[in-house]
């Protein structure tokens, strides 16, 4: 089942979050606390969105974005969008992202907006699920500290 996020759901879904990025391709090293920091973050505005893909009382995924306007309208601008380890490659993130797409239609946004890393397996996921590389856009970054 795909239901909205709730405040309750953080320690589970930190342990999702920890499982799918200390895995290849990603291999990072995110505690508990630093994801459920970074989850909370993002799950904690009136403009936040999150979505848990939840089986038998577990979940195995989570979404979680924030609503924007931009010229051409709404968007839905995902920020972490995770599968556990596990669990990956058994069409639970497809279902997800047909189930965000509807809702987010539903609730106004014209389209849905990402990143991810250019030739890991997510950039064949998000192609595969209807996305489409920006020809003008390029992430950039600056750090702060020496």
């Amino acid at each position: 089942m795909i239901r909205k996020y709730e405040p309750r759901d953080l320690t589970a879904c930190a342990a999702v979050f920890c499982s799918a990025f200390s895995a290849a391709p990603w291999n990072e090293s995110w505690t508990a606390s630093l994801a459920e920091t970074r989850i909370s973050e993002l799950t904690g505005t009136p403009f936040s969105r999150g979505f848990v893909y939840e089986q038998e009382g577990k979940i195995l995924a989570l979404a979680a974005g924030r609503v924007c306007t931009y010229l051409h309208g709404r968007e839905y601008v995902i920020d972490e969008f995770c599968v556990s380890a596990e669990t990956q490659g058994k069409g639970i993130g497809s279902e997800m992202m047909q189930q965000i797409a509807a809702e987010m239609q539903a609730e106004g946004c014209v389209s849905i907006v990402l990143q991810t890393t250019r030739g890991y397996p997510s950039e064949r996921f998000y192609l595969k699920n209807g996305f489409q590389r920006s020809p003008d856009m390029i992430t950039m970054f600056r750090m702060l500290a020496d």
